[in-house]
């Protein structure tokens, strides 16, 4: 991997953490206009698929850190 490629990871890497952080702000938006009475049935599935949207987002983006981490272990300023 060469430096534009490493560039071009760290620049997803970037991307699809602000991705995550934007589902999990909409999700945290959604659970603080709860009320102490239980939710109908269609607020509760909102939640339920924010929440599935978001961990998807999170283990999205912690796939794309980790191949950045290893290209930094192991050194990315050799040619392929």
């Amino acid at each position: 991997m060469n430096h534009a490629e490493f560039m071009d990871l760290h620049a997803d890497s970037v991307k699809l953490m602000r991705s995550y952080f934007d589902e999990a702000e909409k999700l945290s938006t959604m659970l603080a206009e709860c009320t102490a009475k239980p939710l109908p049935l269609t607020k509760r599935l909102e939640l339920t698929s924010q929440g599935i949207t978001e961990h998807t987002a999170h283990l999205t983006y912690l796939g794309a850190k980790s191949l950045l981490l290893k290209a930094v272990r192991v050194g990315y300023g050799f040619p392929n």
